[in-house]
């Protein structure tokens, strides 16, 4: 018979959500907290990227990574432990159905979305991307990723806390110290 575990102390799996546009530094920002905090990552591109080896088509690529942290997520409902994610939810449907997903499923989620307020510089990390761009980076260009997106301004949430990646690794870290408790 399978061992099935107890949530310890009452507590329950806290999600930890960087999301936001392409480019704008989710993966900097959910590595430096992550590697800060000793905490795993989840992250859409790593599950996009090998799917790509096996699969052409995008959209299928995009529900096998969206499907793959749903599942990881539900494995580790559970314990009593930390997750970060680093996963785009642009829509403001996509994040409400993933905090009602995680309320369903006894988890708290905290998001922060991830911006970048300056084009210069938000349009430097696209010209850097596109010298080697990764499966999961089809679009390497601002003005694409503008096109394609018809507005590149995501709204935030209510309680979501907004990380300007214009700002130093150090300072957003600081700020994400008082949003987000350490665990216990």
């Amino acid at each position: 018979m399978a061992h099935v575990p107890k949530i310890m102390n009452n507590q329950q799996t806290t999600v930890i959500l960087f999301r936001g546009r392409p480019g704008v530094g989710k993966t900097t920002i959910s590595n430096a907290f992550a590697t800060e905090r000793e905490i795993p990552i989840l992250r859409k591109d790593d599950i996009y990227d090998i799917s790509a080896l096996y699969i052409s088509d995008h959209k299928t690529r995009n529900k096998i990574s969206y499907d793959s942290m749903f599942k990881i997520l539900e494995t580790n409902s559970l314990f009593n432990t930390q997750i970060v994610l680093d996963f785009p939810f642009n829509k403001e449907g996509e994040i409400k159905n993933l905090y009602d997903w995680c309320n369903n499923h006894n988890m708290r989620l905290i998001s922060a979305l991830v911006i970048c307020s300056d084009r210069k510089i938000w349009e430097s990390r696209f010209n850097k991307r596109s010298e080697n761009p990764t499966p999961n980076q089809l679009i390497t260009n601002l003005n694409e990723l503008e096109k394609h997106y018809g507005d590149l301004n995501v709204t935030s949430l209510k309680d979501e806390i907004v990380l300007d990646t214009i700002n130093s690794t150090e300072d957003i870290l600081k700020q994400l110290e008082t949003h987000i408790p350490k665990f216990q």
